[in-house]
C-alpha cells in the first residue's frame, strides 16, 4: 500500500469511526460478555496520563483525547496488536468520548478497557465501550473476562426489555436484568455467562470466584 492511499484508508476509517460514535450515542444494554466478544482489544491496565490531538492527516479539525496507559494483562487481541500504549476517543461528548481525569485516585486504578481498532492499529474507546474499574467487577465478571467468555463468543445474549420476549434460537440467552431491578448490572450480568450446552443451544452457567476471590471472601468472614 503506497503512502497516499494508507493515508486516504486511515482518515476514512477515523472518519467512519466517528458516525458511528454519533449514531451509537445512546448506549444499548449489552450483557460484559457480549461487550467482551464484540470489542478487537480487552486488556487491564492503568490510565497514566492524557493530551489533546488532531489525529495524523485529518483534515476535519477533530479533536481527540489520547490516554497513555501502562498495560499490565492483554484478554484479547494478541494477534492484532502487541501491547496497548495509548487509547484514543473523540473530545467531543456529542460523539460519545469518554472522558477520565487520570490524577489522584483515578491514577491508581486498573482499568478493564473493551475497545476497537483503527485501520491503522489506534485502540479506541467511546462511553458505550466497556471500562470498569478491576476490583469494582464481581467474581463471576473477573473469571469471564479472564476464561469464559472468549471461550462461548458465538453464544448470543438478547436483552428482555419487555414481557413476553422471546429467543431467536437456541444459541441464544434471555437476559432479563432489567425486567427485575432498576438496571441491568444485576444477577446474569455480573454472575452468570452464556456458554454451550448440548448440541447447538446455549445456556446460562454461574461463574465461580476465582481462587484469589475465594481466599479474600473467606478472610473478609
Amino acid at each position: 500500500m503506497n503512502s497516499q492511499l494508507s493515508v486516504f484508508v486511515s482518515s476514512l476509517s477515523l472518519a467512519l469511526l466517528l458516525v458511528a460514535l454519533s449514531e451509537a450515542c445512546t448506549c444499548g444494554p449489552q450483557h460484559p460478555q457480549t461487550k467482551f466478544c464484540t470489542a478487537d482489544v480487552v486488556i487491564r491496565g492503568k490510565i497514566v496520563g492524557m493530551e489533546q490531538i488532531s489525529m495524523d492527516n485529518q483534515t476535519d479539525g477533530a479533536q481527540w483525547i489520547r490516554y497513555e496507559v501502562k498495560q499490565s494483562k492483554m484478554f484479547k487481541g494478541f494477534e492484532r496488536v502487541a501491547d496497548v500504549q495509548y487509547i484514543y476517543t473523540p473530545h467531543d461528548g456529542g460523539v460519545c468520548g469518554f472522558e477520565l481525569d487520570p490524577s489522584g485516585a483515578a491514577k491508581q486504578t486498573e482499568l478493564v478497557v473493551a475497545g476497537m481498532l483503527t485501520e491503522d492499529g489506534r485502540l479506541t474507546v467511546s462511553v458505550c465501550s466497556f471500562i470498569q474499574p478491576w476490583d469494582k467487577l464481581s467474581p463471576g465478571q473477573r473469571r469471564g473476562i479472564m476464561y469464559t467468555y472468549k471461550n462461548h463468543c458465538d453464544c448470543r445474549i438478547n436483552p428482555c426489555h419487555s414481557v413476553p420476549c422471546a429467543l431467536n434460537s437456541e444459541a441464544e440467552c434471555l437476559w432479563t436484568d432489567g425486567l427485575f431491578s432498576r438496571g441491568w448490572d444485576h444477577v446474569q450480568a455480573r454472575q452468570y455467562a452464556c456458554v454451550h450446552q448440548e448440541g447447538a443451544a446455549c445456556g446460562w452457567a454461574p461463574q465461580k470466584p476465582l481462587r484469589a476471590d475465594a481466599n479474600l471472601r473467606a478472610q473478609q468472614h
